[in-house]
């Protein structure tokens, strides 16, 4: 198929369709990217891509557009750029190559291979990269910003940049880190640390433009986090109050940027990093200060959400802490009681100190604050019943251990078993019963207590309730109850297949008859298959799996 002969193999409709968008001007960035491979963007209902690469006769060898369209023929935006092609041809008959696009376009071996014939055939090309290579390689913020802007333009398409081409946009981000990789936290420390925050910084600004399904962009703004970690670790032999003024000026902007963006974890890991130097000299006050500022700062006044601030809160709390001061700590508790990880933070400590009614106190407190917050209020009345515990307080401890037990938690299902005495157990385990199997999400502890329980007419009462539960329950109730576990089989079976409308569900069907099969033996699985089939006589897909048998 020739690019000026489309049309008689083109189906009319589509062909005059690529006309239309070629026409209209549809056809956008049409590129050579090597001798005979083209690329384009079309405008439809979105931006499609198409690739075409034509043989050297100009005869067409393939053809690739991320439209949905199938079919042997061509797509109309493969004609539009056919057409674009053409066109362009025409317009520009013997003109030479773009050298450089061509160039990006080869992969490294192809480069490698001209690169060597051209170093032979050209001896002052080798001096040039001689001298280039044996001079020292040094990279600035401008140098890596620009490195990571050139990935970024080449990949990203209409403003986006696709899943697929995720790992070619951070190809400049990676020649960064790898450049740092070659220097020495001691000697090149501020290089690094200021390196590596202009990776994160154009990594988030790249997440705004991206799909990042993959998470490989995350991952490259993870791996500047760790390595600014490190270096600010290996810093603290040498650490000077020069040092700490220089670092908190750096951190700061790009700690305000990443809260502004609000697209990752960096504004409190970046924080977080700097509780390293909190226990020398006085940078502990300086580095609380810092954190004050940043609190204050009107990034984060605007957010909407009151974690990232809660979490810089905790960092305080930290210093403080290991200050050593207690009436400190003890203020900062409460002039700051409304965030929930301060008031664990507190919990905590109290009943690491033996304050077990303080505990109980705080926790009641917690859970009136946090009262429409089912799960914070679980986990402080868990601390509450760990203070019930040091208290030998044993009817706290039932009271909990019911209310949990009652929710579905078997871990307090055993502890409350051991706390109730043999008396009093046997009325309690039938309300508890009650409760669980009023429990509408979850029944997995009250069939555990009915099968440990041997509770075997409640088991068959569950199951008659819930005909697809005896698949898994009949190596309990079997032995006996055999004619009880056929009846439910057969009746949970009949109901597959009276709803069943295709292949697929009749396949469902018939893997639960080979279940049956194993519970109650093939004779009764004969049997239901002899009357399934005398019930549906017309359906031959039901028919076919069944002789699959």
């Amino acid at each position: 198929m020739k690019l000026n002969n489309l049309k008689a193999y083109v189906p009319a409709k589509l062909y005059t369709r690529g006309v239309d968008y070629f026409k209209q001007g549809h056809v956008k960035d049409l590129t050579e990217d090597a001798p005979n491979r083209w690329h384009a963007l079309v405008a439809g209902t979105t931006d499609y891509d198409v690739a075409v690469n034509l043989k050297k006769d100009g005869n067409l060898s393939s053809t690739y557009c991320t439209c949905p369209f199938e079919s042997d023929s061509l797509c109309k935006h493969e004609v539009a750029v056919c057409l674009a092609i053409e066109a362009y041809k025409k317009e520009h008959p013997g003109n030479k190559p773009d050298v450089l696009t061509r160039l990006k376009a080869l992969k490294k071996a192809e480069l490698l291979e001209i690169f060597e014939e051209l170093l032979q055939r050209q001896p002052a090309v080798n001096q040039y990269l001689a001298d280039k290579f044996s001079a020292p390689i040094v990279m600035d913020e401008i140098a890596a910003r620009h490195i990571i802007q050139k990935s970024v333009n080449r990949t990203e398409r209409s403003g986006f940049i696709e899943w697929d081409r995720t790992h070619d946009a951070i190809e400049g981000a990676l020649e960064v880190q790898e450049y740092l990789s070659t220097l020495i936290p001691m000697k090149d420390g501020e290089t690094m640390l200021t390196l590596h925050l202009i990776v994160i910084a154009e990594c988030t600004e790249m997440l705004e433009i991206a799909d990042d399904s993959s998470g490989i962009i995350g991952s490259v703004i993870n791996e500047s986090l760790v390595e600014i970690h490190d270096i600010m670790d290996k810093w603290q032999d040498g650490l000077d109050a020069a040092k700490v003024d220089w670092t908190l000026g750096l951190l700061y902007p790009h700690i305000l940027f990443a809260i502004g963006q609000d697209m990752t974890d960096a504004a409190t890991e970046l924080a977080g990093s700097l509780l390293q130097w909190a226990d020398q000299g006085d940078y502990a006050n300086k580095i609380y200060g810092f954190i004050d500022k940043v609190i204050a700062s009107e990034e984060m006044q605007n957010r909407k959400s009151d974690y990232t601030e809660e979490q810089f809160r905790t960092y305080q709390l930290a210093i403080l802490q290991q200050q050593g001061d207690r009436d400190a700590v003890e203020a900062f508790y409460a002039k700051h009681h409304s965030y929930s990880n301060i008031r664990r933070s507190q919990i905590v400590q109290a009943l690491v100190a033996g304050e077990f009614e303080k505990v109980v106190h705080l926790c009641k407190v917690s859970e009136q604050i946090d009262s429409e917050l089912r799960g914070l209020v679980r986990d402080w009345k868990k601390l509450r019943f760990e203070a019930y515990e040091g208290m030998r307080n044993k009817p706290g401890m039932i009271e909990l251990a019911y209310e949990f037990a009652a929710g579905g938690d078997e871990a307090y299902y055993t502890k409350l078993k051991n706390l109730v005495s043999a008396e009093q157990w046997p009325a309690m385990l039938e309300e508890l019963l009650e409760k669980l199997k009023n429990n509408g999400w979850d029944k997995s502890l009250y069939l555990k207590i009915l099968i440990d329980e041997k509770r075997d007419e409640d088991l068959l009462d569950y199951c008659r309730a819930n005909l697809s539960e005896i698949e898994k329950l009949y190596p309990h109730l079997l032995k006996e109850y055999p004619h009880e576990v056929n009846e439910i089989f057969t009746s949970y079976i009949y109901k597959l297949i009276a709803s069943a409308s295709n292949r697929k569900s009749y396949y469902t069907a018939c893997t639960k008859i080979r279940i049956f099969q194993k519970a109650a033996g093939k004779e009764a699985a004969d049997v239901l298959i002899d009357e399934v089939k005398f019930m549906y006589p017309k359906r031959k897909a039901l028919l076919d799996e069944l002789a699959k048998l």
